[in-house]
């Protein structure tokens, strides 16, 4: 409950000392009236017609505009001004076509590399599933005359 209720109860509890006097006035909203009764001039005047108007403000600038574009704009066989002044900063053709070149050759050279190891293959040998066999037998316990003579035989070369 609000302060504003409670102090409200408590006044209408209280009996008025003389009469039946309502404490709390009742007021009506269709007949209270707290609108201001003036009258402000509404008319509304229209300015002066003449060459002060935006309108001819805007015709003149815009012609100045124009005439001055005509002026000053390069004919069409020359650049314009803003392509000769981003010409004057930029890095010269000969340049990037030399850097692209040298980009092109470290490139092909990296790619041969990659080539080259990507096709590499290991001997062709024959591996032994137990090698240790080849150490059973010693070549200093072979007995006399069982090894055949090979000094009359050649040597295949490929």
């Amino acid at each position: 409950m609000s302060l504003a209720r409670a102090n409200l109860q408590l006044l209408l509890r209280q009996k008025p000392a003389v009469g039946n006097i309502p404490l709390i006035q009742r007021r009506f909203a269709s007949h209270d009236s707290h609108a201001h009764d003036e009258h402000h001039d509404d008319t509304q005047y229209s300015r002066e017609a003449g060459f002060s108007t935006p309108f001819w403000r805007n015709t003149v600038v815009l012609s100045l505009l124009a005439v001055g574009f005509y002026k000053w704009a390069p004919s069409p066989n020359q650049d314009v001004y803003l392509t000769q002044w981003l010409a004057q900063y930029m890095t010269p053709r000969d340049f990037w076509a030399a850097l692209n070149e040298k980009h092109l050759l470290l490139s092909q050279q990296a790619s041969d590399n990659t080539i080259l190891q990507a096709d590499a293959k290991r001997p062709n040998i024959h591996r032994y599933r137990y090698p240790q066999i080849l150490d059973t037998g010693s070549p200093h316990l072979q007995p006399v005359g069982s090894v055949a003579d090979t000094s009359s035989t050649a040597g295949r070369s490929e």
